[in-house]
């Protein structure tokens, strides 16, 4: 069998195909900064209704905000839910049902971990007084900085996948050759990763794998490049390709 000679290098892209909706602004403010309530002040008063978190770290732990809120008004109100703008974020109200004059104390819970770069959320608080608008926006804003150790050795960002290198070379490769090329990667998020190639952008000689399959949030792993040379085309030169990632937001 003749022996063809391929040099290879590999540049590793992103792409993100999942159907998405693609909404308005006006949808958009809807959810990001809702209209609150009218004469929201005379029901509940909110003391701080933002706060300042100053500079995190990913490597803290999650930190608790509370903000005090007061029946101003003159009926009963009933805390119905809290939402947030961000899964990094949870709320919960210590006293739902207010009868006029009672206080009770909204604690935010906020998780710094994959989350670089400004800080900004909401919480947005409904009563039965309207399950659309809320009767107050709290805040939260600072600054968070990436972690000193856990990916530091993970230059290059993906959405919540950290990789060391964008690069892999297989250099000589002949057709009776297996070879397998591995980069180290990390999923700096909070969900669970799926990582895989997109049809269509992948050689029908290599095959992309991770180790381990599934990557938990926090976890290290690789992704795996096997090549097989036996399914290489029979031209010499060197060839460049992309691979365009699937399972990641970004």
């Amino acid at each position: 069998m003749k022996t063809v000679i391929i040099l290879m290098s590999m540049w590793l892209s992103v792409s993100c195909l999942s159907a998405q909706k693609v909404f308005t602004q006006q949808e958009l403010e809807s959810v990001f900064n809702p209209v609150l309530v009218e004469n929201a002040q005379a029901l509940l008063r909110f003391e701080p209704i933002e706060i300042n978190a100053g500079v995190l770290s990913e490597d803290d732990k999650p930190q608790v905000y509370t903000f005090t809120c007061t029946n101003v008004s003159k009926k009963r109100i009933v805390v119905t839910r809290i939402s947030t703008t961000c899964g990094c974020t949870d709320a919960h109200i210590d006293h739902a049902v207010m009868n006029p004059g009672d206080k009770a104390v909204v604690s935010v819970t906020y998780n710094p971990f994959g989350q670089p770069g400004k800080l900004f959320t909401k919480a947005f608080v409904y009563t039965d007084i309207s399950e659309k608008q809320p009767v107050a926006a709290l805040s939260i804003v600072g600054k968070v900085t990436p972690s000193s150790a856990l990916w530091k050795d993970y230059k290059y960002a993906m959405g919540n996948l950290r990789i060391r290198t964008k690069t892999v070379s297989f250099g000589a490769v002949s057709t009776g050759m297996h070879r397998v090329e591995k980069i180290a990667c990390a999923n700096a998020g909070n969900e669970v990763l799926r990582i895989g190639a997109v049809k269509g952008f992948l050689p029908e000689f290599i095959r992309l794998s991770t180790e381990p399959e599934v990557l938990e949030p926090g976890q290290e792993g690789y992704l795996i490049l096997e090549l097989d040379g036996g399914k290489i085309p029979g031209a010499k030169g060197k060839k460049q390709f992309n691979v365009l990632l699937d399972g990641i937001s970004a």
